[in-house]
């Protein structure tokens, strides 16, 4: 189904991290991969928590801006608090020195991959979704926050226990 881990393209650098730890989080797959790094699905051990990982890329991680980038992406999140943001938990340096940001793991699909499978979505479902985006982003620009990358691939649809989405937003990357 849907909620199962896909597995996605990655460099040698990233299937080396596969196993690892990065702080207190052990790497277990390959979520996904984008233009700013990959995501991983990892576990915070002693308490056994499912959290996601994003790691940014070897090429990007010497470069001051990209790490900040990252950084910004962090707080941004958390500086919201809506619970249609997704929370950054942690931040870290990899051993090979990239650094990570450590995100709440959630099951469902992105809406990109949902408009991929299903074409046009009906009219009430899409008043929907955006009425539930547009709580989130409201809560941001009250928090001085414009996300700047709103896109179909920013928008995940969190499967709850009841059957039902809850559009979470994604990738504060670009946040200003």
């Amino acid at each position: 189904g849907k909620t199962a881990p896909r597995r996605a393209a990655c460099d040698p650098d990233d299937e080396a991290l596969i196993g690892k730890k990065l702080g207190e989080y052990r790497v277990d797959s390959v979520l996904g991969a984008g233009g700013m790094g990959v995501v991983f699905k990892g576990q915070q051990q002693l308490i056994k928590k499912t959290v996601a990982i994003k790691v940014l890329k070897r090429q990007l991680a010497s470069e001051q801006s990209w790490v900040s980038r990252l950084l910004d992406e962090a707080r941004a999140a958390n500086a919201i608090h809506h619970p249609g943001i997704v929370n950054a938990i942690a931040f870290g340096q990899a051993p090979d020195g990239r650094p990570y940001l450590v995100m709440d793991y959630l099951e469902g699909e992105s809406l990109q991959a949902r408009l991929a499978e299903r074409g046009r979505l009906p009219v009430v479902e899409t008043l929907r979704l955006l009425s539930d985006v547009l709580a989130p982003l409201e809560a941001a620009h009250a928090a001085g926050v414009i996300h700047r990358d709103l896109k179909p691939g920013n928008v995940f649809l969190q499967r709850l226990p009841d059957g039902k989405d809850f559009p979470r937003v994604l990738d504060f990357g670009l946040a200003r």
